[in-house]
């Protein structure tokens, strides 16, 4: 039994005084200068190792070693680039015999990290490396040469090999500072744990920290296990879950998380993505998944069948709920820079888009899109709006009305964003409403092109006919100009106006074509410095408000002394034809031929608009060709073929009419003479032909009228 207890214990008498004698033999600090030499020589910075390198015996066999820290050159924010308290590796000690290092976990407690980046643009990053031998009479010597040369460390490792089964950093914290920017963030609290570092084989890697980015504050807990490989495209990650959480004054989110179910290259990864908390006021919670597939190769990323859920609540939106849906496919061609989006679709408070859309990533990136939606009702969506943001935006109205214009400093809108872009694309609607007007096929094509915006196709049907339109907004210069040309054809008027406005102040088939140009975007600005010309051409209608023959009849009523009977007709005057063209200058719309064709009437009128004011004068002569018991009055035809003048004057919501009668009996006067004139003649012959006659007559007429 003594021989057999005695063999038993060889082996650990054997490792006993094998480690006896390492201890004895081996001395850590006998690699300090290594250590040293080696790192200045790679990095050209000062390593600092205080204290010595001790054993350690417990809990493990390993070594301690104090405070270490890698300077930074002078003027920056800390002396140290690196820097950390204390680290503690634990050894393996059978593979020291071998001359095999074998560390089975290293720990960094209290790591510091500093980037810092100066005014000028330097960092103390800049000019890291191995150090070059400087002679100014050698030639010059490959970077490989020198570094292969001149960083060979004086002590050699006699072929000791290395091995590293994991890593942990504890309380680390890392600086990152830009004074060019005048930008700081902090991170604290940083702790990282690697099980094995061992290729072809799965570790577990944890982490976790906390950010001061100075107006946020952020944190982030994430777990994986990875494998290791030999190389970077046969790398695998698994069961992998990212935590964070993001604050700042007005927004808060405290649950965020990613997870990923496995990644390998060549296969597709499935991927979720949540997040709950409050962006201002409102509380906001975000559910999206997809399939991520990255190629061995690296050329062509995708991404298929993306579905993000979004839930938006609180006050001063649709209904105080709402939800957002956003799908598509992507990929990403990393070799061009090109990204490409099919089978995209939008939802959102009961309106639908669905389309693709494209970006070339360059200095300013090139988008282009494809949207189509069944129906979109503008109207309906701002119904949903709470009532005490519509009470609150029409008493901000009420009061901005009370406010004198000229009091108000008007600034040109900041339209510098549009130089940063390069986007163009269609939308087509099948139904539009808006303002309660009803728009059907509406087709949109547009484009901003570096500061420059143009509408180079607009179309829709519109009340049994179309609208078309195009229009460019230049936004190049601090002024910006802008164009619009606009053409309706076939248009029902009376429905137009009636679900717009609520009534209709004409009716009939309506043309209209509009071309006007102008520069600046300021309230007052637009409306004055428009210019162009507005043509209408309106067929089979009538004019709402006003009966023109009514008018005269009851006017010539009262001048003669008649009684003036109430009347149920139509406060309207029919037409068959209604035209004028108008021009636009420095606020004013001025015509000079206004006409309108009636059986009974013709109608030919001059004046201006105040588009400003939106006010108007204008005068409409009228010409009786008719009877006007056609339109339910008793003869009146000793006002044929008189012209009428009516004055119409100020603001267009409601204009007033005015007869101008002195004219009308003048020429009435004249009109009567002239016929007993012609009667005398028909008597007395050629007696009555005297210049003097006549001019006594003229006399006559002036003086009743003058």
């Amino acid at each position: 039994m003594k021989k057999i207890a005695l063999l038993i214990s060889i082996p650990f008498i054997a490792v006993i005084v094998a480690f006896f004698v390492l201890v004895l033999l081996v001395n850590p600090n006998d690699f300090k200068p290594l250590i040293k030499e080696q790192v200045e020589a790679q990095t050209g910075r000062q390593l600092t190792i205080d204290g010595d390198i001790d054993w350690r015996f417990f809990p493990t066999i390993g070594f301690s070693i104090g405070e270490v820290a890698l300077s930074n050159p002078d003027g920056f924010a800390t002396p140290d680039l690196v820097k950390f308290n204390n680290a503690v590796l634990d050894l393996n000690v059978r593979p020291l015999l071998q001359h095999e290092i074998n560390i089975g976990l290293v720990t960094l407690d209290g790591a510091s990290f500093t980037l810092h980046t100066l005014k000028n643009g330097v960092s103390n990053l800049d000019n890291i490396g191995p150090e070059k031998v400087k002679d100014a009479t050698a030639e010059v010597i490959p970077t490989e040469t020198v570094s292969a040369e001149n960083t060979k460390p004086s002590a050699q490792l006699n072929d000791w090999k290395l091995t590293l089964d994991g890593i942990a950093l504890t309380n680390a914290k890392v600086l990152i500072q830009d004074d060019k920017a005048g930008t700081k963030m902090y991170f604290s609290d940083m702790n990282l744990s690697l099980s094995q570092f061992s290729p072809g084989e799965w570790a577990t890697l944890s982490f976790n920290l906390k950010g001061d980015l100075g107006q946020q504050k952020v944190a982030l807990d994430g777990k994986t296990e990875l494998n290791i490989a030999a190389t970077l495209d046969a790398a695998s990650l698994k069961q992998t879950e990212f935590t964070a959480s993001y604050s700042d004054a007005s927004n808060k989110f405290k649950d965020i998380t990613f997870s990923i179910d496995q990644f390998s290259f060549d296969e597709w990864a499935n991927i979720r993505l949540k997040a709950a908390g409050k962006a201002n006021a409102l509380q906001v919670s975000s559910n999206s998944t997809f399939a991520l597939y990255v190629p061995k190769a690296l050329d062509v990323v995708q991404v298929k069948d993306f579905s993000s859920t979004n839930n938006v609540k609180g006050k001063g939106i649709p209904n105080e709920d709402v939800t957002a849906v956003i799908g598509f496919n992507s990929s990403f061609d990393l070799n061009k820079s090109y990204l490409k989006i099919e089978k995209l679709a939008l939802s959102a408070v009961d309106t639908d888009f669905n389309g693709k859309m494209s970006v070339q990533l360059n200095d300013i990136p090139k988008v282009r899109f494809e949207l189509q939606s069944p129906n979109v009702d503008v109207d309906a969506l701002l119904a949903t709006l709470p009532q005490s943001e519509a009470t609150a935006t029409e008493k901000t109205t009420n009061s901005n009305k009370k406010v004198s214009a000229s009091k108000a400093k008007e600034v040109e809108p900041d339209l510098s964003a549009l130089k940063t872009l390069d986007v163009a694309g269609s939308v087509v609607i099948d139904k539009f409403k808006a303002n309660n007007a009803k728009m059907q096929n509406v087709t949109s094509v547009f484009s901003v092109n570096r500061g420059v915006l143009k509408l180079t196709k607009f179309h829709s049907d519109l009340y049994d006919g179309a609208i078309d339109m195009t229009a460019t907004l230049d936004a190049r210069k601090t002024t910006p100009t802008y164009s619009i040309k606009q053409s309706i054809k076939g248009v029902q008027v009376a429905p137009l106006l009636t679900d717009v406005m609520g009534e209709s102040l004409i009716e009939g088939n309506g043309n209209m074509a509009l071309n006007v140009s102008g520069k600046s975007l300021k309230p007052s600005a637009l409306k004055e410095n428009l210019k162009g010309k507005a043509s209408i051409n309106f067929a089979d209608g009538a004019v709402n408000g006003i009966n023109i023959p009514l008018l005269i009849r009851t006017t010539y009523a009262k001048i003669k002394g008649e009684k003036v009977k109430g009347s149920e007709e139509a406060e309207k005057t029919d037409f068959s034809a209604l035209t004028a063209d108008f021009y636009l200058s420095k606020g004013n719309a001025t015509t000079k031929n206004i006409k309108m064709i009636s059986p009974l009437l013709r109608i030919h009128g001059n004046g201006s608009a105040d588009y400003v004011h939106e006010t108007a004068n204008m005068l409409i002569k009228t010409s009786i060709v008719g009877t006007l018991k056609g339109q339910g009055g008793k003869d009146i035809d000793d006002l044929k073929d008189i012209t009428i003048p009516i004055r119409i004057t100020g603001p267009w919501a409601k204009p007033k009419y005015k007869l101008e009668f002195d004219d009308v009996l003048q020429q009435k006067a004249k009109k009567e003479i002239d016929r007993g004139i012609e009667k005398l003649e028909e008597k007395y012959g050629d007696k009555i032909k005297d210049e003097k006659v006549k001019e006594a007559a003229n006399k006559l007429l002036k003086g009743l009228f003058n």
